[in-house]
């Protein structure tokens, strides 16, 4: 009879867990049983439980053992995980709906220090001379006005978005993207941005803010500046 395949017993291992086996100890036998149950070697196994391990259902805890996840922890490790993968114009969508309206908040919850520390944001993004520094700035002034909504939901939404953008893909797109006359376009945007924060108009913030992500999914899709002007007003 030919040995089971790393992948065989991934699939056994997975049905056993869904009938609810170990449901009680939550703890698997260990490597050297499995191996010994199943007839194959012991790095065999280590695979098996491995790729069960990388899907979040699954957790080796050092000296101790392999043993289930909670479900309800299961259920947000494979949240996280969709959202890490959500595609950029899925976040640029998710972007105007949320920040414009980060925007209007701050305008009239934040204190004078949290405009203060928006404006020093939006200074070190504009006197920046390298992409990385301007991302750096860039992000900080967005984080600056979630955080002075006063809203901590928003603001770990927000950090969310951050994730995110921080994925290898969005990585490279900003790279790309990213010119010295875009550079500028941003800067101004952000200027428009933060003068209404410090006017306290809300309204003019939101409008800001929503004119800047334009600007931005227009980028981020290779879109020539020059259309950004038929892009349809909302």
């Amino acid at each position: 009879m030919p040995k089971r395949s790393a992948r065989d017993i991934e699939l056994s291992l997975r049905r056993r867990i869904e009938n609810g086996e170990w449901r009680h100890t939550r703890r698997l036998p260990n490597e050297r049983e499995l191996a010994t149950e199943y007839g194959v070697a012991r790095n065999t196994i280590r695979a098996a439980i491995g790729n069960i391990v990388k899907d979040g259902a699954l957790s080796r805890q050092v000296g101790r053992g392999t043993f289930l996840v909670d479900d309800r922890q299961h259920d947000t490790l494979n949240l996280l995980g969709r959202l890490v993968g959500a595609s950029p114009m899925d976040m640029m969508a998710v972007r105007a709906i949320f920040e414009p309206r980060a925007a209007a908040l701050a305008a009239t919850q934040a204190s004078v220090g949290e405009l203060e520390a928006i404006a020093a944001a939006h200074a070190a993004a504009a006197n920046a001379l390298e992409a990385e520094s301007f991302e750096r700035w860039d992000a900080e002034l967005h984080q600056r006005i979630f955080a002075a909504t006063r809203n901590d939901l928003l603001s770990t939404l927000h950090e969310l978005f951050r994730l995110i953008r921080n994925q290898d893909l969005w990585t490279d797109i900003k790279r790309r993207s990213f010119t010295r006359k875009r550079h500028e376009r941003y800067c101004e945007e952000h200027e428009a941005i933060v003068a209404a924060l410090l006017r306290r108009d809300g309204a003019r913030a939101s409008q800001a803010m929503l004119a800047h992500l334009k600007t931005v999914e227009a980028n981020l899709t290779m879109v020539p500046l020059h259309a950004l002007e038929e892009l349809p007003a909302t």
